[in-house]
């Protein structure tokens, strides 16, 4: 962002901070991520983010990705055709390092090395609220959350419901959902179908996907109640390749793809939740979830690659399965003037399978097409497993007006990981297997002072950990192209925040100032391509961040503005990648400032208009800084929304408004960048009725 549009964008903030202000309904919001109890926001040691299912309707998000990208804290990743939702500077490794939550539960993949997790397995109309936490969390969640988590709450309503709706936008986006529901006596039921296909931006994007959600509770007394949740997600995907900048430049819409080329996704998800919680006496609670997740991706693609001399041809058909089931019980002892101690454990026991099988069309002098008959094949094959058995203790001490936390976690995990490669030259690999435990601990002491009616100030310490994902314990040789074992070990971290939050007349404000010390980051480099010629996971000496989140809104009587900054400086402070010292280099993928503008006006009751203005920075797209800084931009979107008496809301909107050119990412490899072009401006309008 240029000097001229940011003194613009500032003046325009000051200029409309004057007028008649609305009085502000502080409430008492709570939140569920910080204990994994009902919590009032203002008692945390955090500045936690809220996203509403208000806020989901009004802004008109299609997928989760959507939802998370408008968060000032929170950066996306894009990695082909999935999406990494990274929390204070973790860039690609925050797959592993933010806990991405569904009613409590843990959804990242076990298979880090090859996936992200699948974020957009749930539709936007079953959330009832979305918690965003930057910063830990590792006594609660245990491994991967140094950069923070994102909870995931879906809806459980009560009474009789129907809800409908269609939208229709720029390159053929159609979504349909409907949801209905009722209470009959003491039972709760829920259900929902949303389907959703899209054409892309660019040639060979497309999509069609299905959602459903179906829940029932039971309210077995006055202080008793069970919860079932099963939902199911399938989808159909193609997707383009990266573009060279001359593709760009004659036409930045299409595939990348060579006639024949292709790269499909099927993806698969069952998960079933039952929630049981007891307040067994007036001052202990008791709560319980127990889960089971399976996710299948069915992946098949199609390659002409360019060898030393001639092209050959790669086909390859995977297939990737994520299990996992596990139980979370946990007890909350209330004592004195408001404090209390939760005591918990967690059992997870994940599995992950890899089926790869690889037909490559080998050049003897022919050119490209026809392709001559020569072929050889591989198989790979991987099966991760990890278990992890853990116990937590949480204390919060209430003394007047500060309140104390202290809390400690033991973690142990076990691991058994096989791997290798059967080819039909006979040159096989040895299979690898690892059978090791790792146990780590986390600690966290905060304290937070309600200095006001409306106001607190924190400051919290916490020391957490990662243990390694199961694939990763293994390297590829680059010559060989066998399987090895490395000595990776889990990355311990260390972080120290300060925050405040407050009303101050028609104007709220949030803000924390952060530090985190990491030892032992786990990374990973890669060749590029399906399978990649090879692979290192290692570990990095020491890495810093620091940085600050600030946003802040105003409330006038029919205008509502808000905006806010968050920066991050994540610096390498010891390490090598590969044999090159990057000491002192920015860790890749990760943006430092990015700032945000919204405006909500209502001209009356029914009839609204609001926009947002977002600019993300550059980012270096390797730890090595080659290529240097890449993509800063600069979105705007529109929307506007009138509503019926009968139930009925019609709505649209205008994203990219001014038409930007920039890149969903950016690669950069041998001297030479690539791209994935983001969309240009597009449009959609739709209708939503209650009843």
């Amino acid at each position: 962002m240029d000097k001229k549009k940011t003194t613009l964008l500032w003046a325009l903030l000051a200029v409309c901070t004057y007028g008649e202000a609305n009085s502000i309904d502080l409430g008492k919001s709570v939140i569920y991520s910080t204990t994994g109890f009902a919590t009032e926001v203002r008692k945390t040691t955090a500045n936690p983010t809220l996203v509403t299912a208000e806020d989901i309707q009004n802004k008109n998000y299609n997928t989760v990705e959507e939802v998370l990208r408008d968060i000032p804290a929170i950066n996306i990743v894009r990695q082909g055709k999935d999406y990494i939702i990274d929390l204070r500077g973790q860039g690609d490794k925050a797959k592993q390092n933010v806990q991405i939550l569904v009613d409590g539960v843990q959804m990242n993949s076990l298979d880090t090395s090859m996936s992200a997790t699948p974020i957009n397995t749930i539709s936007p109309d079953d959330i009832e609220r979305i918690e965003v936490i930057p910063g830990g969390g590792s006594v609660l969640y245990g491994s991967g959350t140094s950069g923070g988590v994102v909870n995931i709450i879906t809806k459980k309503g009560t009474g009789r419901r129907v809800n409908a709706g269609y939208e229709y936008g720029s390159y053929a986006n159609k979504k349909a959902n409907i949801a209905v529901g009722e209470t009959i006596g003491n039972f709760d039921i829920n259900l929902s179908y949303t389907n959703q296909s899209r054409d892309g931006y660019r040639d060979y994007d497309k999509s069609d996907s299905d959602a459903f959600m179906g829940n029932i509770g039971y309210k077995i007394s006055d202080t008793q109640d069970i919860n079932f949740k099963y939902s199911k997600y399938k989808a159909e995907e193609s997707y383009p390749g990266m573009l060279t900048r001359e593709q760009v430049e004659v036409d930045r819409t299409q595939s990348g793809m060579e006639d024949g080329e292709w790269s499909t996704t099927d993806t698969d998800k069952d998960e079933y939740v039952l929630t049981y919680n007891n307040k067994l006496t007036s001052n202990l609670d008791f709560n319980l979830t127990g889960f089971y997740q399976k996710t299948t991706m069915d992946l098949s693609s199609n390659t002409f690659i360019m060898g030393p001399t001639l092209p050959f041809k790669m086909e390859q058909t995977s297939k990737f399965e994520d299990e996992k089931w596990g139980i979370k019980p946990k007890f909350k002892y209330s004592y004195g003037q408001g404090s209390n101690l939760i005591l918990g454990m967690d059992y997870i026991n994940n599995k992950a399978t890899r089926y790869a099988k690889t037909y490559t069309v080998m050049p003897d002098g022919a050119p490209r097409p026809p392709f001559p008959s020569k072929i050889s094949t591989s198989i790979t094959t991987n099966d991760l497993k990890k278990e992890t058995i853990s116990g937590f203790l949480m204390n919060n001490y209430v003394w007047n007006n500060f309140e104390f936390n202290q809390g400690i976690r033991y973690e142990k995990a076990n691991y058994d990981v096989t791997r290798g490669t059967i080819r039909t030259n006979g040159n096989n690999d040895t299979p690898i297997s690892v059978d090791k435990s790792e146990d780590n601990f986390a600690y966290e002491l905060g304290a937070n002072w309600l200095y006001s009616d409306t106001g607190k100030t924190y400051v919290r310490y916490e020391k957490g950990f990662t243990s390694p994902p199961p694939a990763l314990l293994t390297n590829k040789d680059e010559k060989t192209g066998d399987y090895y074992l490395n000595d990776l070990k889990s990355e311990t971290y260390d972080n120290i925040e300060i925050g405040l939050s407050d009303y101050i007349g028609f104007t709220s404000i949030n803000a924390s100032i952060f530090y985190t010390l990491t030892k032992d980051e786990i990374t990973q480099d890669m060749a590029k391509g399906m399978p990649p010629a090879w692979i290192k996971n290692y570990n990095l000496g020491k890495t810093e961040r620091f940085g600050f989140e600030l946003s802040t809104a105003q409330y006038f009587d029919k205008l509502t503005l808000n905006q806010s900054w968050a920066y991050i400086n994540a610096e390498i402070k010891d390490g090598k990648d590969g044999s090159v010292d990057v000491s002192g280099n920015h860790v890749a993928n990760v943006p430092e400032h990015k700032l945000s503008f919204g405006a909500e006006y209502a001209f009356t009751p029914k009839f609204s208009i609001g926009g947002d203005i977002v600019y993300t920075d550059g980012v270096y797209m390797n730890n090595q800084n080659l290529g240097g800084k890449v993509n800063s931009h600069t979105v705007t979107n529109i929307r506007a929304r009138y509503s019926f008496d009968f139930g009925l809301d019609i709505y649209g909107g205008i994203n990219n408004l001014f038409d930007r050119e920039y890149y969903e990412t950016v690669g950069y490899s041998s001297g030479k960048y690539e791209y994935d072009p983001a969309a240009e401006r597009n449009y959609y309008i739709g209708f939503r009725y209650s009843l």
